[in-house]
């Protein structure tokens, strides 16, 4: 029997990975979230596999993420094999502007940074050493970070997208922690990866590019990393090819910054 905790698991990607877990009675799965007001669909679904158990807690709360952790260690006997941390925010409204764009804005830009860098960096720190021990004491140890191409580089250069400001600058720092942590915790037989979903069509994508003309500009970027996207794959495919890379993540890779292909190209 595998253990499996995944925050931010209310919809899209966190909801895909544990519909696609505990379709499986062999795992264990913990749906992290922050409240149960808006996780009707994960209430229902937990209703009928009992595999699944609903945890709130806040990401940005050590004291909270404290509670948490010892809430899975009383049904895993203080183990945890698997921790993914799918919690995510876009940010502020200000999202569409450039660098640029801030001048005269100093306060939104501030604003822009830290609220990114506070959802996407700091707290999937303090959500790491929250169940770092649960995490030592289980049998796969391994820890994925859900990240984006915006946090890549040359992905960055290439697409010519210079917006999403605070959004790519806390990707890149979110690539950055899982080599961290890799190397820290090596000497534990711990294994870290920070991991692209792709482009996948959730209610989140389809509120930014649903637009006709935002997709259109959207795909014209794209189409110079690859002129073969047409479009978002499913959440169903892109769970299950992340498993895949999950599943298959050796201490070779561990630390690496990988598609949901498990390369470091195949963003689509």
């Amino acid at each position: 029997m595998v253990s499996w905790a995944i925050t931010g698991a209310t919809r899209g990607i966190g909801f895909g990975f544990v519909n696609n877990l505990s379709a499986n009675s062999e795992n264990t799965v913990f749906a992290l979230i922050r409240s149960r007001a808006t996780a009707g669909p994960l209430e229902e679904l937990a209703t009928k596999r009992k595999n699944i158990h609903v945890v709130v807690t806040d990401i940005a709360d050590p004291g909270k993420l404290a509670q948490a952790a010892a809430e899975i260690a009383k049904v895993t006997a203080g183990s945890l094999d698997v921790l993914i941390l799918n919690a995510s925010s876009p940010g502020p409204d200000t999202g569409a502007l450039s660098p640029s764009a801030f001048h005269g804005k100093e306060e939104a830009l501030v604003n822009e940074i830290n609220e990114n860098t506070k959802t996407n960096v700091t707290s999937n720190i303090f959500v790491v050493n929250a169940f770092l021990d649960l995490i030592r004491n289980g049998k796969e140890k391994k820890i994925a970070f859900i990240t984006s191409p915006s946090g890549d580089v040359e992905f960055t250069r290439i697409t010519g997208l210079s917006t999403l400001l605070g959004y790519s600058v806390s990707k890149a720092g979110v690539n950055m922690i899982a080599t961290k942590y890799a190397i820290e915790l090596a000497p534990e037989g711990i294994k870290t990866v920070s991991l692209s979903p792709g482009w996948v069509d959730t209610d989140s994508a389809r509120a930014v590019t649903g637009d006709p003309e935002v997709r259109k500009f959207m795909l014209n970027a794209f189409h110079k990393i690859d002129k073969s996207v047409e479009g978002p794959i499913s959440v169903e495919e892109a769970i299950k090819l992340q498993l895949q890379v999950i599943q298959g993540l050796t201490e070779a890779d561990s630390g690496k910054t990988l598609t949901h292909r498990g390369n470091s190209d195949g963003w689509f």
